[in-house]
């Protein structure tokens, strides 16, 4: 299984955050997709090894490489992209096997 892990640091939090994670929400839509996950930073206890400083969080499962690269490529996921590219002022992505 392949985890795919984005975060997102938005210019204006205040104002896009509620579009941005329901753009994040339609990522579901595409046929590679196994599961997905979306929120905000947790009201954990502040430790100098958690980073807060993200505004949202995109967790999405793949069962394959191959899906993965699909979904790179997914209409769904380029209009996404397409859409909201101008509210973020950071992405940053991690993506691991399991």
């Amino acid at each position: 299984m392949i985890v795919h892990q984005v975060f997102f640091w938005l210019h204006q939090p205040e104002k896009d955050l509620k579009a941005v994670m329901e753009g994040c929400k339609k990522i579901s839509e595409t046929e590679s997709v196994k599961d997905f996950h979306v929120g905000i930073p947790a009201d954990t206890t502040r430790r100098e090894v958690v980073d807060h400083s993200f505004h949202i969080s995109l967790t999405v499962y793949f069962d394959t490489l191959k899906d993965h690269d699909r979904y790179q490529e997914d209409p769904v996921h380029l209009q996404f992209i397409e859409d909201h590219k101008d509210k973020w002022a950071k992405v940053q992505v991690y993506d691991f096997e399991v």
